[in-house]
């Protein structure tokens, strides 16, 4: 089942027609918590947390320090399944409704893996393009090869939305939308572990936490594909997402960490 706009106009204008019970209405008829494939969450955490931290500081001009933990050399990707995140990621068009239908496209491909993997693959997928245009640039004035990829790719035009209001909001800074949802996964994966090794205590909390997994996953999911958005349209110069659209994600986001944080200082 998927959400029509048509009957609301205001809804593709705004988050605040768009609610968790609507989302969740969505998505709970298709998708449940995956058993068929196992997955570390731990070690996709620090492959992201390394490609974007490292990328901003070459954002930075920051040509030192770039030491590379090494927590994450069991990962094994499922590149085709990547590919398939990377492809819905540049299939979209600026609004709620478009990161809707992207968000519920991804979660499809992702149908067999478990909720928090589906948003840590989402974010894997993002983090690898982002950081592929930083690391062409941090070595194209020694390379003519990636000199060459940067400019096709557009970096030349990414770099003068360095200092804008919009691209810190999306990265860059702790609170961006980005780091939030990274923020966001961390502690899925902490609560998780709790309630795993704790069956018996908090059981009213555990089931609070386990019906915000599925729209913690969801809201991740949508806010990275309105992010690679905007990327992508510093990439190309052209227009991205509307401001107001922006600022609604970036209070759902926090929301979200409030919600979950609340549950951390409980257990």
């Amino acid at each position: 089942m998927s959400l029509s706009f048509s009957t609301n106009p205001a809804s593709i204008r705004s988050l605040k027609h768009f609610s968790d019970e609507a989302v969740a209405r969505s998505i709970y008829a298709r998708h449940r918590d995956g058993k068929k494939i196992k997955f570390d969450i731990d070690n996709y955490i620090a492959l992201v947390d390394s490609i974007i931290t490292t990328a901003d500081r070459i954002t930075k001009g920051n040509k030192e320090g770039f030491k590379f933990s090494d927590d994450f050399l069991n990962v094994d990707p499922p590149i085709f399944t990547l590919n398939q995140i990377s492809t819905e990621l540049t299939r979209k068009a600026p609004g709620i409704e478009k990161a809707h239908q992207t968000t519920l496209n991804i979660l499809e491909i992702l149908v067999s893996y478990p909720w928090e993997a589906k948003a840590v693959l989402t974010l894997t997928a993002f983090a690898t393009e982002y950081g592929d245009i930083w690391h062409l640039n941090h070595y194209s004035l020694l390379d003519p090869l990636a000199n060459s990829l940067s400019m096709i790719k557009g970096v030349p035009f990414l770099k003068k939305q360095l200092n804008s209001i919009k691209y810190r909001q999306v990265l860059l800074c702790p609170n961006s939308l980005i780091y939030s949802c990274l923020r966001a996964i961390k502690y899925m994966s902490q609560l998780k572990k709790h309630f795993k090794h704790d069956v018996n205590q908090l059981s009213e909390l555990s089931s609070a936490f386990s019906r915000q997994i599925p729209l913690v996953s969801y809201w991740v999911i949508h806010i990275i594909v309105a992010a690679q958005f905007e990327i992508s349209s510093y990439l190309n110069d052209t227009e991205g997402q509307p401001q107001n659209y922006l600022d609604e994600l970036s209070e759902k986001i926090d929301s979200i960490l409030n919600t979950l944080g609340s549950y951390l200082n409980i257990v």
